[in-house]
């Protein structure tokens, strides 16, 4: 009898234990990705990010999100990144110029001739928004990240998510959700997270 009543006690605690950690976590899935075996990731030591896209109604998205994820992969130790001014200078002497909207491979082999990298990196912003529930708003953001070869042109990596600062605790409770920096961050660390196998 005893042992009943502490197994159904048990039972109970960890019903109460999984339901308090979905309180706390937001919503998110796994982000998709992909990643050449053939090339893999050893060689690269050395990247430039190129301005990445805006797909939202969200002035300056893009921006926002470029920044967030140079920050983490430099806290990572990932890989070297090209000081933003010298990828711009680069793009509008050979784009703009030329009247190019994207790379091609010609000129994807003088980046990496030029700025000295192995490989580009560019991205998208899908969705950048704040989400109301009642008095509760959150922000959610979904982005693609590809990290591409100069030399081939090859996508040697690709990882698309996304993530919301919703927590059902903090709704509940009414705290305040997360900021859009909070979760940018815990995007771009989840999505570059895939590259590693993290």
């Amino acid at each position: 009898m005893r042992k009943e009543k502490g197994a159904i006690v048990l039972r109970y605690r960890i019903i109460i234990l999984l339901f308090s950690i979905g309180l706390l976590c937001g919503c998110s899935s796994a982000p998709r990705h992909y990643a050449a075996e053939s090339l893999g990731l050893g060689y690269v030591t050395r990247v430039a990010v190129l301005p990445f896209e805006n797909h939202t109604d969200f002035k300056f998205a893009e921006l926002r999100f470029s920044d967030v994820v140079v920050t983490e992969i430099l806290s990572r130790g990932l890989f070297e990144v090209v000081e933003k001014g010298e990828s711009q200078r680069f793009l509008q002497e050979e784009l703009i110029q030329k009247d190019q909207g994207s790379l091609d491979m010609a000129t994807a082999m003088r980046l990496g001739q030029e700025l000295n990298v192995q490989a580009y990196l560019s991205g998208a912003v899908e969705d950048f928004r704040e989400e109301q529930n009642g008095s509760y708003s959150y922000p959610v953001i979904a982005a693609t990240l590809r990290l591409v070869d100069v030399n081939s042109g090859q996508i040697i990596w690709q990882a698309s998510g996304s993530e919301t600062g919703y927590r059902t605790f903090d709704r509940l409770f009414g705290f305040a959700g997360e900021d859009v920096n909070q979760v940018g961050f815990r995007l771009a660390k989840r999505l570059l997270a895939t590259m590693t196998g993290d």
